[in-house]
């Protein structure tokens, strides 16, 4: 049982690591450089995130928002699944990875989406796309770093997607899906606009200056729940960098540690 629990809240991407069959990912999950401008009208949302994609799969994630009146702008690099390094950015104790799941969760709503409006991927767009879809039983699930949503039926997505310079994709989206409670609830309304962009990787290299950063390491935490104790993923005190290559050894190093320790629990 100790061998399950350890191996269970390993984050995201080293889990994926240890599947041994992997789907196949859709050419819109290849995109290294995504704007997306959303609107949540329900929750009082104006926000503006862009993500770009390293060539080791580190994420970088600048992000300006305004929730409820208080607005904040900053950057978030996502290195690997084992650090979160934040500038200009105030995160909650005890929610830091909310501050990179959110976004994350509606760039995977995104792609879902597209996969379903355009099928065959970027290349197959020759104009503009209208698109209007409906799902009035299966829901859309997402994941982000320790955190599982879902976007519940039925839903609907009407929009275009087309063509734009260099390789871009414009897209215009009006989501709509149930609030996943009783019947009769106020639906979520999700507005979405934005680019795509396969392009090249973003340049995040070893050498980049860590000088006003705030380094947080992703890492298996226990949290109350009514009666009993989960175990799942949390954010240490910040700590300080020099470079970003620093951070990375630091990363390899801590995953080093915690499959030395699940060897020693699964003995």
């Amino acid at each position: 049982m100790l061998c399950a629990l350890a191996l269970s809240v390993l984050p995201a991407g080293a889990r994926a690591a240890q599947d041994k069959v992997e789907p196949p990912a859709s050419e819109w999950a290849r995109g290294n450089r995504v704007l997306l401008g959303v609107t949540q009208p329900r929750i009082g949302l104006s926000a503006q995130w862009l993500f770009q994609r390293a060539a080791n799969g580190d994420i970088l994630l600048e992000k300006e928002e305004s929730r409820a009146g208080r607005t904040e702008a900053g950057s978030l690099i996502l290195v690997g699944s084992g650090a979160l390094v934040a500038r200009n950015l105030v995160l909650e104790p005890g929610r830091e990875l909310a501050s990179i799941n959110g976004p994350l969760l509606v760039l995977q709503l995104v792609l879902r989406l597209l996969e379903r409006g355009v099928p065959g991927g970027p290349a197959r767009l020759k104009g503009d796309v209208r698109i209007d879809l409906s799902e009035r039983a299966a829901g859309i699930k997402v994941a982000g770093i320790g955190a599982e949503g879902e976007f519940f039926a039925p839903w609907t997505l009407k929009g275009s997607v087309g063509p734009g310079a260099s390789g871009q994709v414009k897209l215009e989206l009006e989501f709509v899906s149930a609030s996943g409670a009783r019947s009769g609830a106020p639906a979520h309304e999700t507005s979405i606009a934005g680019i795509w962009q396969a392009g090249p990787a973003a340049s995040l290299p070893d050498s980049t200056p860590l000088r006003g950063w705030r380094v947080y390491q992703i890492r298996p935490v226990v949290k109350p729940r009514g009666a009993i104790n989960i175990v799942g993923l949390g954010a240490s005190a910040p700590m300080a960098f020099a470079t970003l290559g620093e951070v990375r050894r630091q990363v390899a190093e801590w995953a080093d540690a915690g499959a030395r320790r699940a060897r020693w629990q699964c003995s």
